[in-house]
């Protein structure tokens, strides 16, 4: 094919394996630092959404997804963390002096028996 352009071999190799890098490597290695950066920073916790948004509030476009493949060939993964949520609220004010164990007899042991069917039932959750 240099043949047919008439141009030597030695300019196809140089084309193909540049010694300086092209623009789009000096933005991935900016980029690569960043990421890193705001990985290192947020301790691990930040995924590749927060950290796009957090690189866009320092004014820094990046799509999702290159910092995606970069946290990914970097081996970097975020911890996740699970959500805990406290479902049950003691009310130390609450009055549960009036609520009795229909269950117990007057010692307190409990007894089952019934004189009329299905006025005491026993279940289990």
């Amino acid at each position: 094919m240099c043949q047919q352009l008439k141009i030597p071999r030695s300019s196809y190799y140089r084309w193909t394996k540049p010694k300086e890098p092209t623009p789009t490597q000096v933005r991935h290695d900016t980029l690569t630092a960043a990421v890193k950066r705001v990985f290192v920073r947020e301790k691990g916790l930040a995924g590749r959404d927060q950290i796009t948004t957090i690189l866009g509030h320092e004014g820094i476009p990046v799509a999702p997804g290159t910092v995606g493949a970069i946290m990914k060939k970097q081996g970097l993964r975020a911890v996740r963390m699970r959500a805990w949520k406290k479902t049950t609220v003691v009310d130390p004010a609450a009055r549960t002096g009036h609520i009795r164990n229909h269950m117990q007899d007057a010692d307190g042991n409990r007894d089952f028996s019934a004189t009329v069917p299905g006025t005491r039932m026993v279940g289990d959750i």
